[in-house]
């Protein structure tokens, strides 16, 4: 066997090793008074300390790596230092650090000799707060731009909106969200007549009262079904052609109304982003809806109905009930949009140009109440009902009694004067909001 198998198979323990071994960076098994290398080879075993200089602690200090501080100093050149060198010049390459006699990953280390060893790396003077402020904390590409946000932001004074929304808005939309509930169990809703649909309803508005059915009964455990079903309905709605026959227009507005109302208000985020990209459609169905709308001339005395020789019919009055579901569907939806462009905070121009299409109600809760033809033609002729035009609500109101305001109008009538001027109203009338 080779002289280089036996020192491998017999490794030297931890002792100083000899010269020759070193220089051929050989295991040496520190054998007295020759090492079993040496004696095979027949050289000088010599145990002396290596030819190379004794470095000192201070010395070995400079082979640590120093990571050069960031902070600048005025009085410096431009020229940067270079990087200290990890050996002496002046040792050669017989002088290691680590033997090539030892296993370095098992060279002994006393923590005595790492006092005077210097760590610093100044992180102190890297991290501090001038670091940060430096330069802007947030990426400028993270932050989403307003055209982006699902609710765009709306510069106003502090406070303003939130005023507007507790004063004027709110008690509407607290009514509007009761608008499912009285579809359901009463057939109407503040501009949808309660014997608009007696004859015949439409399919659309089949399917928006089944939906409004299902709505009031949502559960927590329910809740995905019923907002997948409506969700899938309202697609289903908007994706169909428009309808030809005038009845079948307002039940499919009627029905789009319903479908925006539960998903705009109930709180789902995906619904009501969704309704959010369809609100335009109903401007459309008011496109379609206006060649069959009769709008009322404004009247100039606000007493009962001076024109005694047109008695009113059944067929004047179902004509009625059509004309004064639609004006009053046009009205509020043009409302509708208004408050919610409101809150959303996207109402920049007015609400006058919303408003192009309304011309004018009929504000009268007695004849909007009227179950019969009969009770129906006795309002007609004794109670006076207030044709309202956008420029003579305020003006109506002086004549108005409590008791000729409907759900209709008291939205309408909080909404322009406020919820404190509303109730006083009602109370110098003898009544309450």
């Amino acid at each position: 066997m080779s002289n280089s198998f036996f020192e491998r198979a017999n490794p030297p323990p931890r002792r100083k090793t000899c010269t020759a071994c070193t220089k051929a960076k050989r295991r040496c098994d520190h054998g007295q008074p020759a090492c079993l290398r040496c004696s095979r080879r027949n050289i000088a075993c010599d145990y002396s300390a290596p030819s190379i200089p004794i470095r000192s602690k201070a010395s070995n200090r400079d082979l640590v790596v120093r990571a050069p501080k960031p902070r600048r100093q005025h009085n410096q050149s431009s020229v940067a230092p270079s990087p200290a060198p990890l050996l002496d010049n002046n040792a050669g390459s017989s002088a290691s650090l680590i033997p090539w006699s030892q296993n370095p990953d098992l060279l002994p280390l006393g923590m005595a000799d790492l006092e005077d060893v210097d760590f610093d790396l100044a992180f102190d003077e890297l991290i501090t707060s001038d670091a940060f402020l430096e330069g802007p904390l947030i990426a400028p590409s993270l932050t989403p731009k307003p055209d982006d946000m699902l609710v765009p932001s709306y510069d106003s004074a502090p406070g303003s909106l939130e005023s507007v929304i507790a004063n004027r808005l709110q008690y509407a939309l607290d009514e509007i969200k009761k608008v499912p509930t009285t579809v359901v169990m009463e057939n109407q809703a503040p501009w949808s007549h309660p014997h608009l649909y007696r004859a015949h309803m439409p399919r659309d508005m089949q399917d928006a009262q089944a939906c409004c059915a299902l709505y009031i009964t949502k559960s927590k455990i329910n809740s995905s079904f019923v907002l997948r079903t409506i969700q899938a309905r309202a697609h289903e709605l908007l994706a169909s052609p428009m309808p030809k026959n005038r009845l079948d227009i307002l039940a499919r507005f009627h029905a789009i109304l319903l479908y925006q109302i539960i998903r705009l208000f109930d709180g789902d985020i995906s619904m009501r982003a969704s309704a959010q990209h369809t609100l335009s459609s109903l401007e459309h169905t008011i496109l379609a809806l206006l060649p069959f709308v009769k709008w009322e001339p404004e009247q100039p005395a606000t007493g009962p109905a001076q024109d005694y020789t047109a008695c009113p019919t059944k067929d004047f009055w179902q004509e009625w009930i059509f004309q004064e579901s639609a004006r009053r569907t046009i009205f509020f939806t043009c409302f509708f949009l208004v408050a919610y462009s409101a809150l959303v905070g996207t109402l920049t121009n007015g609400c006058e140009e919303r408003y192009v299409f309304c011309q004018s109600w009929t504000m009268s809760a007695h004849l909007w109440k009227a179950p019969t033809v009969v009770d129906f033609a006795v309002a007609w002729k004794e109670k006076q009902h207030l044709v309202i035009t956008k420029q003579g609500f305020e003006e109506a109101l002086r004549d108005a009694s409590a008791d000729d305001i409907d759900a209709f109008g008291k939205i309408l009538l909080v909404s322009a004067l406020g919820i404190e001027d509303a109730r006083l109203w009602f109370y110098n009338r003898g009544s309450c909001l």
